[in-house]
Order: structure tokens, then C-alpha cells, then sequence
């Protein structure tokens, strides 16, 4: 009698584990294999424009072992702004070249910039894969239009699955199988974040280039249908008709600076502009209805980030990205659309939160508003991005705080 009683709680862990072998042993045929499966949560495939090393980074190949030649190891970590998706080449080439100019052509700088990721993620990023490199220096990124988390290092249980590099029950069991879940279900941020409609990035896009008025009338039937059934042509044609020409100006510059039509800059836009819920029309209203939220949760991840990094002895710094208000063509762009820009004006006033709450602790950091502000197209004017001038800039200021890190490690 108490033998059965054991056989079939026995039985079924004996079951799902082995359905859990098998299913790791198939996905091992279907999903990237480490790290750049911690890297990223969808497939990515190189292009004339884009290209991808084997870990799924844009960047040129790299190897755990460090090259002979190479006497200082750094990895910029972050999401779009150091992968640069829009750009000739990632942060980390920029970075590259100024160190060479220098004469430093013993410096590596590896890209850890990766879409749609935030604190959480470059936290298990280093963990997981930085730190196996082996680096001198790791440059943490932080950009404060939304890399600001809720919740606390620490104060949080494994979740039963999560994207990886972030630790689930499954991811402990099956990291393929964790993956594949997370990609096929889309779970992932990238995956809640945007809305798949089939096709749509291609035929936005398609669009610019017919006349004027027929332009407006496919994006205006395109929001309806697909995100905004029960507003009216006039209303979504009223938004982006405002400044007369003005919104569609932006996708006239040409390369590296060119821009794209996105359905998520379009949702946004309609969202923001006919919401009704408070919102900053100026830096000191910002400062007092958005600037304490996620603060706090956010450093916690920055400051056990740079304790990982000195356990391991490995210099990190922090450097705070802000977003587009700090260039005055990026502000005088969207005047028309005060509501939506609104999300700048809170994110700004977080980004000075935070860095006044750094100081305060013994993290390495420092603020890229000291370099971009007030420097007009530094930023692209609609997806808020740093154009080349921009990157240029970013780059000067990372491969001078790198230049300090490796004279301090001698």
C-alpha cells in the first residue's frame, strides 16, 4: 500500500522529466545555439545592410578566448542605441575606430547592445555571457525613454518561463525549450511590445513614396482598421495633418539618417494625442508627476550590476542615455504633437532623478547630456534614436571614459 502511494508521484516526475530530455534533445535542432540564444529572443538573419556575428549580436565575430593581440577587453552593454540597427555599423565599431585613432589598436570593444531589452536583461547578460569574456571594462548603457523597470533586484520570484537571459523554473529544466516557447508564444519583450501585423513595416513605408494626399489616406485607412476601429477618419487625419507637412518631412533624409515609417510610432502618436490622463506639458511638471516612479527599482539593478562586475574584478560604468529632448531640432519637431511628446518630457525628468540618486552610491557613471545636449540632429526625429552625428558623439565620449578605466587597471 505504501509503495503504490510513492509509484505514481515518482512516476510522474520520472515523466516529465523525460518529456522534458526529449524535448530539449528536438529543440537543440530548432533553436540558436548559447550565448545567442541568451541574447535574443527571435532568429536574426544578415542582410546587405544589417549583418549578425554567430551570437546574434550586431557585430564583427568574436571569441571567448581573447585574441593575442588584444591587452584590453571592453563590451558595451544596452539595447537598440548601441546596436544601431539604422546605422552603418553598431556603437561599438564607432568606439573601435576612435580607440585605433588614439593609437589604441589593442582595445577591443564588443557589442552587448541588443533591441528591446532593459536592466534585468543586461544584469543576467553580464552574468551569464559578459563575464565568461573575461573583460576589463564593461560600459552599462541606460536609456531613460524605457529602460526604467518596477520591479527590484531581488524582489522578484522566478517566474514558471521568461525570456532569456532573465531565470525561469523552465530555463532552470530546458533552455531550449525555454526559448523556443518564448519565441513561439511571443513572450518576450519584443514580442508583447509590438503588434504583428503581416507585411506592414514594408507597406508603410511603400506608401511614402505616393502623393501627398493619397499617402495620408492609406495610413489614415491602415490605423482604423488594424488599431483604431472606433475613431473617425477625421480624427486620425486631423493628428497627423497637424503643422501642415510637417510629420512626413522627417522620412525625407537621406542616408545614414534616413527614417522609417513604423506602426508603433503611428499607434503611439493617435494613443497619446486623444488620451485624457494626466500629462507634463513642461520640464517642472515632469519632474513632479513622473520623476520619482522606477527610480529607485532601476538602480537597484545598476548597483548590483557594478557589484557583479567587482566581485569578479572587472571595472563598470554606467552611462545614462537621454532621450531626445536635449536636441532642439528633436523639440521644435514634435511642438505639433504636445501629448506624445509628453512621454519625452517623464522620461527626462527620470533620467534626472536617477542620475542624482547615483551619486549618491558608489557606481561609476556618467551622463551622455553632458555631450548631447543642446547639439541639434544628434537624434533621429522619429523612432528618438541617435543619428551618425549623434553616435559620432557617444562614441568620442565611451572610447575617452574606456581610455581612463584602462590607465586605472595598470
Amino acid at each position: 500500500m505504501k509503495a503504490q502511494r510513492f509509484f505514481w508521484p515518482v512516476y510522474l516526475v520520472l515523466l516529465i522529466g523525460a518529456a522534458l530530455a526529449g524535448s530539449e534533445a528536438i529543440a537543440s535542432f530548432i533553436v540558436p545555439s548559447w550565448p545567442a540564444r541568451d541574447m535574443r529572443p527571435i532568429e536574426v538573419t544578415s542582410s546587405p545592410e544589417v549583418s549578425y556575428n554567430d551570437w546574434a549580436l550586431r557585430d564583427r565575430p568574436r571569441s571567448f578566448e581573447r585574441p593575442p593581440d588584444v591587452r584590453f577587453r571592453s563590451i558595451l552593454v544596452g539595447d537598440s542605441f548601441l546596436e544601431g540597427t539604422f546605422l552603418r555599423a553598431p556603437l561599438s565599431a564607432f568606439v573601435e575606430q576612435r580607440l585605433a585613432a588614439a593609437g589604441r589598436t589593442d582595445a577591443e570593444a564588443i557589442n552587448f547592445g541588443v533591441s528591446a531589452t532593459g536592466p534585468r536583461h543586461y544584469y543576467y547578460r553580464i552574468k551569464n555571457v559578459a563575464l565568461a569574456l573575461k573583460p576589463d571594462a564593461i560600459v552599462l548603457a541606460v536609456y531613460a525613454g524605457n529602460d526604467f523597470v518596477s520591479t527590484p533586484f531581488g524582489g522578484w520570484m522566478r517566474p514558471p518561463i521568461a525570456e532569456l537571459p532573465l531565470p525561469s523554473l523552465l530555463a532552470g529544466l530546458a533552455p531550449r525549450m525555454t526559448w523556443l516557447a518564448v519565441n513561439r508564444l511571443g513572450l518576450s519583450e519584443f514580442g508583447r511590445n509590438n503588434k504583428l501585423i503581416d507585411g506592414e513595416f514594408a507597406q508603410l513605408n511603400e506608401w511614402l513614396k505616393l502623393p501627398a494626399a493619397e499617402r495620408l489616406d492609406r495610413v489614415v485607412q491602415h490605423l482604423k482598421r488594424h488599431y483604431y476601429p472606433r475613431l473617425s477618419d477625421e480624427v486620425i487625419r486631423e493628428i497627423l495633418s497637424r503643422g501642415g507637412d510637417k510629420f512626413w518631412t522627417a522620412f525625407a533624409r537621406p542616408h545614414p539618417d534616413q527614417e522609417f515609417l513604423a506602426g508603433w510610432l503611428l499607434s503611439g502618436m493617435i494613443d497619446w494625442e486623444n488620451g485624457n490622463w494626466p500629462m507634463p506639458r513642461d520640464a517642472e511638471q515632469a519632474d513632479r508627476l513622473d520623476g520619482t516612479p522606477m527610480v529607485d527599482e532601476t538602480l537597484s539593478w545598476l548597483v548590483a550590476a557594478d557589484r557583479l562586475a567587482k566581485e569578479n574584478g572587472v571595472q563598470l560604468v554606467v552611462a545614462l542615455i537621454p532621450v531626445g529632448t536635449v536636441d532642439p531640432a528633436y523639440v521644435d519637431f514634435w511642438r505639433p504633437w504636445p501629448k506624445y511628446f509628453s512621454t519625452a518630457l517623464s522620461a527626462d525628468a527620470r533620467h534626472r532623478r536617477l542620475a542624482v540618486k547615483l551619486r549618491q552610491t558608489a557606481v561609476p557613471f556618467f551622463d551622455l547630456r553632458d555631450d548631447l545636449g543642446g547639439v541639434p540632429g544628434t537624434y533621429r526625429l522619429t523612432d528618438g534614436h541617435w543619428t551618425e552625428r549623434g553616435t559620432e558623439i557617444v562614441a568620442g565620449r565611451v572610447s575617452r571614459e574606456l581610455m581612463k578605466m584602462r590607465a586605472t587597471s595598470r
